[in-house]
């Protein structure tokens, strides 16, 4: 049997929680940590994670004031996703970037909603 990896992008705080054997529910997968410092073009990814509530402070420390941080990551994870991925977060994240909210708590309400507590659907 040949094994076909998709490229999962997990972001936010709390990988340590989550152990491979829940990823693998996901299987085949190759989980791809985005950090705070890079983000990588050098992969296509099929889905996102978002390991926590508030995964947004790990990649700006002004989100309580402006989101240009954060949509500019968004714009990036939709760009890097592999084409006809159907990520249901990629289409939350779609669905933000092309009807993005006027205030920031509005903002902060959508990026919440990313997150997955059970982890049932990259």
């Amino acid at each position: 049997m040949v094994k076909t990896y998709r490229f999962i992008a997990l972001l936010g705080h709390g990988r340590e929680r989550f152990h491979d054997t829940e990823l693998d529910a996901e299987w085949p997968t190759e989980p791809i940590v985005i950090d705070a410092y890079a983000f990588s073009d050098v992969y296509r990814y099929s889905g996102y994670v978002f390991l926590s509530e508030d995964w947004f402070a790990k990649y700006s420390k002004n989100w309580q004031n402006d989101t240009t941080e954060i949509d500019k990551l968004l714009v990036n994870l939709a760009k890097y996703a592999v084409k006809g991925s159907h990520s249901e977060n990629l289409q939350k994240i779609k669905a933000y970037l092309e009807s993005p909210p006027e205030t920031v708590d509005e903002a902060v309400a959508i990026w919440r909603g990313f997150y997955d507590p059970e982890l049932k659907v990259i």
